[in-house]
């Protein structure tokens, strides 16, 4: 198990992957860039209804298969916190970038993963781009801490950030309190850590 909470989490090349899954988190399918206009809203908030009422019908029916992978899709800034709003659990991601739009994926296992796309980057480009993942994880605060054993860094607002020494393009952040791991990764070490500690890194809202 890497000495960071997940096991095989990470691609040193590609970025994060979710823990598990059979893909590389950079493995999306290829779609056209999307910007979000107003019908677009109306079909992501129908998209966000579903994809509580499926989730919620999964904890409930240990039966029913795994709610299928979400996305990739391109949202402007504005249609990302619609997004946010309409499910009802955090969402990660370093703040809005001028001129960049955020490909959203969201796993079968919960796990979602927001990549900051430069202007005329499609959608599913193989092409390693910052990346904000979020991972369901009970007392991650204190896991992680366990893990760090004095070697985090402290955030704004009492969370911990840990660098992952095996993948130094990893960081992987929690806060009291809240049941989810994040993960930021850049194809630059410097950069990633950069925006990990910077106090930055937070929910959508």
């Amino acid at each position: 198990m890497s000495e960071t909470l997940k096991d095989d989490t990470h691609d040193q090349e590609h970025g994060p992957k979710a823990p598990g899954a059979p893909q590389r988190a950079k493995d999306f399918l290829q779609q056209p860039r999307i910007r979000l206009g107003a019908v677009a809203a109306l079909v992501l908030v129908a998209a966000g209804v579903a994809w509580v009422v499926i989730g919620k019908a999964t904890s409930s029916d240990q039966t029913s298969p795994p709610p299928p992978t979400t996305g990739p899709v391109a949202l402007s800034a504005s249609g990302l916190r619609t997004l946010a709003t309409v499910v009802g659990r955090p969402i990660y991601w370093a703040g809005p970038k001028t001129g960049y739009l955020y490909e959203l994926t969201k796993t079968g296992a919960g796990n979602v993963l927001i990549r900051y796309l430069p202007p005329d980057v499609k959608v599913g480009t193989s092409k390693p781009e910052l990346t904000i993942a979020t991972y369901p994880y009970p007392n991650a605060f204190q896991a992680l801490k366990d893990v760090a054993q004095g070697r985090q860094h402290t955030l704004p607002g009492g969370g911990l950030a840990l660098v992952d020494t095996k993948s130094p393009k990893s960081v992987h952040i929690a806060y009291p309190g809240v049941n989810y791991q994040v993960e930021v990764y850049d194809s630059s070490a410097a950069r990633s850590q950069r925006v990990a500690l910077s106090g930055d890194v937070g929910p959508v809202h």
